[in-house]
């Protein structure tokens, strides 16, 4: 008997480990959800950051008077999905990966396989790690290519987009406010991951086989997307300069060209409509990949 319950342990111990690559499929379907749900907010927040003296009412009618029929009025809010929704495919589910991969392979070098008793610097140094990876190889030309599409005079393709960059900047004008989006990617997750865990262990009361109510999985999500928004819009602000179509300037002389457009609070353009953009896709992505972690952990 002893020897059965034994090897039960170890079994529902085993079970209950996370893959990287359920982590990555998880994060897939979230990066889907996320997209399709809080497409138009991100529209109008990066027309906020390129236009600060607008207001939220007047940006979204700028947004909407774009266009005719299926390129105009509430359709352009989704102008680019289908793109968006491929990148955050890829990008979402690498950050899942990664930060499952990070996480796994140091509780099994270091803690014999558990996690720690106080994993919020795991989660920091985590989290950071995976805003590096999703950065390098997702975030910095999708971002780019995401600004050029959403501020241009003319509706055009992405495609087309991608190929004016090509043509006139090279490949590396894909990483063109490469430092920015970098240093944006690796806060936003050094902050969500920490806070999401902190907060969900808390309410799991050190049961990390818990499955907490979708209801609890939303609401740490949304917190965990509005802390980070907070500490670093700057860095977004800065980025969406930088890598507006016909900027030339070093990141330094964006800084003073925000500062001297409005001051401190330039900075914070685009804050309000980020967090509305922020806080209920970091719910669904939070609540999707546990979800959907969950179910393929039966498996």
């Amino acid at each position: 008997m002893t020897g059965a319950a034994a090897s039960t342990g170890k079994n529902d111990e085993k079970k209950h480990v996370i893959f990287p690559w359920k982590r990555m499929v998880a994060g897939a379907v979230a990066g889907t959800a996320d997209v399709w749900a809080c497409h138009p907010l991100d529209r109008i927040k990066t027309q906020l950051q390129n236009n600060p003296g607008k207001s939220i009412f007047g940006t979204f009618q700028d947004v909407v008077s774009k266009g005719k029929g299926f390129t105009g009025g509430v359709y352009a809010l989704y102008e680019g999905i289908l793109p968006m929704t491929a990148e955050a495919i890829f990008k979402v589910g690498i950050r899942y990966f990664a930060f499952s991969w990070f996480t796994e392979e140091y509780n099994q070098r270091y803690n014999n396989g558990r996690p720690p008793k106080d994993p919020f610097f795991l989660n920091l140094a985590g989290g950071a790690f995976a805003g590096t990876v999703e950065s390098f190889l997702v975030v910095i030309p999708c971002e780019l290519l995401k600004v050029r599409h959403m501020t241009q005079e003319h509706s055009r393709s992405f495609g087309m987009v991608f190929k004016d960059v090509i043509r006139e900047e090279g490949f590396r004008g894909l990483y063109k406010g490469g430092s920015a989006t970098l240093l944006r990617q690796i806060t936003n997750h050094m902050i969500r991951f920490p806070v999401f865990y902190g907060i969900t262990d808390y309410l799991k009361g050190g049961d990390h086989h818990k499955q907490l109510p979708v209801i609890q999985n939303l609401t740490a999500g949304a917190l965990a997307g509005t802390a980070s928004t907070l500490f670093n819009n700057p860095l977004d602000t800065i980025k969406t300069r930088m890598q507006k179509q016909g900027q030339n300037q070093t990141s330094m002389q964006v800084i003073r060209g925000i500062y001297a457009d409005g001051g401190a609070r330039a900075f914070w353009a685009g804050c309000v409509p980020r967090i509305l953009r922020v806080a209920p896709g970091q719910a669904i992505t939070w609540a999707v990949v546990e979800w959907v972690t969950g179910l393929l952990n039966k498996f």
